[in-house]
């Protein structure tokens, strides 16, 4: 990589317009800070024309004249040296590449340092070499030599050497190249035979021995230097070492060298932070744990940092603070060191003038009590604190913020208190939350609801006449008693009067009615925690308490606000509240059936007399007498029985279907107030919904580009899908951004980052604009941009955009589907409730049997009156084998279909069948039997 430096262009402490955060146990702490802008300057190594390599070393043939201008170097940082050549055609001579006669018989001087002459042979001459000489056999030259002209007499003929060969005609040497120093100055030079040679580089060089050029060991194999922890260093032609890279030291042959340890040399992690080594010159700093910071700064819990404020040579508050800790360390030390988080406001010792802190400490449960009126719940930094105008201290009662009209400084004044509280220095972190250090501590304000620890909770309820409605409650309950009593120990949560006063749809005269005495038992069980005497510090530190903290450190409980915590009595502790904790084993609180009450008499089937027992009576009414005729009860008069109806059975308003099922949305808002429910007992549930909403339950609206409770809201989202939800934001659907754009909005044109790849994550691209750069984390990443971690959808609270009925499952990087869960139905943004007693079907259930709602998608089957089964399978049920004698003896029951059977006479015998006669001897004894039937009628019917 290239060399760079980094400048800073901002000056001083830089630029405030940022915040840092610090992860501090559950919760993050936000704090303003300042940036710096930095310009990184890149130094990219490049090496001049005529060199190559890292060392850049210069090509052969030198720098001046690469591959002496007859070929091409592979030059640059990253080439090889190597030239590719101009080649020589045989037969053409010197570098202009001329082409030249044949020589017929000789040699032609060819080659880049030819001439393109020919050395004619022995007995031949002219240009071409292509004339012989007769006369050159009387000359008889000797060996190695030739007959040629005489280069002084062209009219005489004369001896001279060989090609290859040199001397005076009359004797002739071989030639020897390697006197002539033909070979590279870094080549040796070996003689092969007349004017023949061998050049071979000399060791450290590499070549054809005409060119030698040095061999760098660290362009080959890095000269066997360990590539992870040592670089390597060109000593000369084939030598090289190996160095440490920085950060590493103790060079060993064949291993490299070892790591330099920075956590033992140079450290720069806080003193409780540990030190480890992540990569060569790279370190991670981790708080110890009790602490937290970032491992370069750590900080302990409150009451430590408080100590350290205190005893910190030349510090601020060094000695100012010892009334402070003494009166922490006796009441208050182990929640303000172990709990969390906490805001506390801590008097200097001037602020504790008029108060004194033995006779405070002389009553545990005051002391304490002033305490927590310093120490609010969560963390309030000064910037918290100066957007909002209420606190709420530990012990529930609210504090005024007053800004100075001077220094513009921040003050604090408890509700009923005079005495306001200057913050003198604010945002002191510890582990456990923040300190803000004040110039008058508060004043003693008495609670609204005193403690006893002589009293019961019950008695100390009485004593308060705030919250008479909930004591009143107790009374009506076993819990009441349990409460006056000595046992326990318990925690109670108390709502006011106003707060059950304030239930809807006369739910309270429902809860202290005889009727909802079991709703009124699980209301009550469900404000108090047995067994446990749970402390205001204790609570909000343990993860499992169903709890919330407001932005102003006002503890909810399940949303509901607190107004005192902590009252002690004899058995345990109260916390009153400003809400009603609803038990959701009791939603709704009035039952869903609502029959109208009404009273109407019926009358039955008509019938024979003699059968009035099958006289039946119309749905939802019942027999109260047998109405006949006349007086007398002869055996063909009709008869039927007179119904009495005291109810109509009706649902609710909100519910629908005979089970009274909730509409969707919830039966006190049906169809999320955007519509109509299909309700009643013949309903269907379906929301009819208002013009500009949609969906099962009218939570969507109609325009996809609108959004908001009243679907009034232009959709914020740019490009990609708008999720048009009355509850959204107006931001887009997650995964919906189309190609190049990403943002929660998707309305940052983003683009490969290039050059500035090194500014941005790896999972970032890069946002331009008016030409300044922005990292922007890809699609499927969260973060600033300089971080980016994958994202989950189903992970948020809105999972996806899913609807509460349905399952959020991930797909891929960013992108997820949703999958409505059983028993419903819909695209998953959508899901609309399966009733299986509204299906064609019924889900399964017999002709004869009744479908049984018990869940979305849930049923249960039961056999119809005069059918027995299990609801799938019914079969009709023989009444003759259970109408007990009705029949006469003389009579035979015949089946006629379920619950339906009928008594037939013999064959010569008359009568219904109840009755059977045949002679005038029987008649007469049946006219008997009939005035005694008539008789024990008229005890059972009035007259007709």
């Amino acid at each position: 990589g290239g060399l760079f430096l980094k400048i800073k262009i901002t000056n001083g402490s830089g630029i405030r317009d940022c915040r840092y955060y610090l992860e501090i146990r559950t919760y993050t702490l936000s704090l303003p800070g300042c940036r710096h802008i930095c310009m990184k300057e890149f130094q990219q190594p490049e090496c001049c024309q005529g060199y190559w390599g890292p060392d850049c070393m210069a090509c052969p043939g030198g720098a001046a004249s690469p591959c002496n201008n007859r070929g091409r170097c592979f030059q640059g940082i990253n080439g090889d040296g190597k030239c590719t050549c101009q080649v020589c055609p045989f037969n053409f001579w010197n570098d202009i590449v001329y082409p030249i006669c044949d020589c017929a018989h000789g040699v032609c001087n060819s080659g880049i340092t030819g001439d393109g002459g020919c050395a004619c042979l022995s007995g031949y001459k002219g240009l071409n070499c292509d004339q012989a000489i007769p006369e050159c056999e009387a000359l008889q030259c000797p060996e190695n030599a030739r007959c040629s002209i005489s280069s002084e007499d062209e009219t005489k003929l004369e001896c001279t050497c060989l090609p290859n060969y040199h001397g005076n005609g009359k004797q002739c040497e071989p030639i020897n190249p390697c006197l002539k120093k033909v070979c590279d100055p870094n080549a040796y030079c070996t003689y092969l035979g007349p004017n023949r040679h061998k050049c071979v580089c000399q060791e450290g060089y590499r070549g054809d021995g005409q060119v030698c050029l040095p061999i760098d060991p660290c362009q080959g194999m890095f000269g066997n230097c360990p590539t992870v922890s040592t670089i390597c260093r060109y000593d000369g032609p084939g030598k090289s070492h190996c160095e440490c890279k920085e950060h590493y030291r103790n060079f060993v042959p064949g291993k490299g060298c070892s790591m330099t340890d920075i956590c033992e040399t140079n450290s720069t992690c806080h003193k409780n932070a540990k030190c480890t080594m992540v990569a060569p010159g790279q370190i991670v700093c981790t708080c110890q744990k009790g602490y937290v910071g970032d491992g370069f700064v750590c900080y302990g819990n409150i009451m430590e940092r408080i100590r350290d404020l205190n005893t910190e040579p030349g510090g601020q508050w060094q000695g100012k603070l010892t009334s402070a800790i003494a009166l922490i360390e006796n009441v208050y030390e182990w929640p303000l060191s172990s709990l969390g988080p906490f805001t506390v406001l801590l008097p200097t010792n001037k602020g504790f003038k008029g108060i004194n802190i033995k006779d405070l400490l002389s009553n545990k449960e005051n002391a304490q009590y002033f305490v927590k009126l310093h120490i609010i719940t969560g963390q309030l930094n000064t910037n918290s604190l100066n957007n909002t105008d209420t606190i709420y201290t530990l012990t529930g009662k609210p504090g005024e913020i007053l800004k100075g009209d001077k220094d513009n400084q921040l003050k604090i004044r408890i509700q009923g208190s005079k005495k306001k509280g200057k913050i003198l220095q604010g945002d002191i972190i510890a582990s456990n939350g923040i300190l803000h250090i004040i110039d008058k501590a508060m004043d003693n304000v008495e609670p609204t609801f005193g403690s006893s620890k002589e009293e019961t909770i019950m008695t100390v309820i009485q004593d308060n006449r705030r919250y008479s409605r909930f004591r009143s409650m107790l009374e009506k309950t076993i819990l009441g008693l349990v409460l006056e009593q000595d046992g326990g120990p318990y925690t109670i949560f108390v709502p006011n009067n106003n707060a059950l006063d304030n239930m809807k749809d006369g739910a309270l005269d429902y809860l202290l009615s005889t009727e909802g005495a079991w709703k009124r038992l699980e209301l009550v069980r469900y404000h108090i925690v047995s067994y446990a005497q749970v402390s205001v510090t204790a609570w909000l530190s343990c993860p499992i308490t169903v709890q919330a903290i407001s932005r102003k450190g006002q503890i909810l409980v399940n949303g509901e606000e607190t107004e005192e915590t902590d009252i002690v009595a004899k058995n345990g502790r109260i916390y009153t509240l400003a809400g009603v904790l609803i038990p959701p084993s009791i939603v709704p609180i009035l039952p869903h059936r609502c029959d109208g009450g009404r009273s109407e008499i019926k009358m039955g089937t008509c019938v024979k007399c003699s059968v009035f027992y099958r006289s039946t009576c119309p749905e939802d009414s019942k027999p109260i007498v047998i109405f006949r005729w006349r007086k007398k009860v002869l055996l063909s008069m009709p008869c039927r029985s007179m119904c009495f109806t005291s109810q109509e059975p009706k649902c609710c308003k909100g519910f629908y279907g005979p089970d009274c099922n909730q509409c969707p949305g919830g039966f006190s808002k049906p169809c999320s107030g955007n519509g109509q429910c299909v309700d009643g007992m013949k309903g269907n549930g379906t929301c009819i919904c208002t013009d500009g909403f949609q969906g099962s339950r009218c939570q969507f609206c109609s325009d996809p580009d609108k959004y908001g409770p009243q679907c009034d809201k232009k959709c914020l989202c740019v490009y990609g899908k708008c999720d048009n939800r009355i509850e959204s934001d107006g931001i887009c659907l997650a995964g919906s951004c189309k190609s190049g754009y990403a943002g929660k909005l998707c309305d940052k044109q983003i683009v490969p980052c290039g050059p500035f790849v090194q500014f941005c994550h790896a999972h970032a691209n890069c946002q331009l604009s008016n030409g300044a750069m922005s990292c922007v984390c890809k699609p499927g990443y969260e973060g600033d941009g300089t971080t980016c971690s994958e994202v989950d959808p189903c992970a948020s609270l809105v999972q996806g955009g899913c609807d509460t009925n349905a399952e959020c499952i991930k797909t891929g990087l960013g992108t997820h589907t949703c999958v409505c869960q059983p028993g419903w139905s819909g695209n998953g943004r959508d899901c609309s409730e399966i009733n299986n007693c509204l299906l064609p079907n019924f889900r399964g259930c017999h002709d004869n049997a009744t479908c049984i709602y018990v869940g979305p998608g849930q049923n249960d089957c039961e056999c119809k009156e005069g059918f027995r089964g299990n609801g799938i399978e019914c079969e009709p049920i023989n009444s003759c084998l259970e109408q007990n004698g009705k029949c006469h003896h003389l009579a035979t029951c015949q089946f006629v279909s379920s619950g339906v059977w009928d008594c037939v006479c013999p064959k010569g015998y008359e009568g219904g069948g109840i009755i059977c006669y045949g002679s005038a001897a029987d008649v007469s004894k049946i006219v008997v039997f009939c005035l005694r039937a008539s008789s024990t009628a008229d005890s059972y019917s009035d007259a007709g």
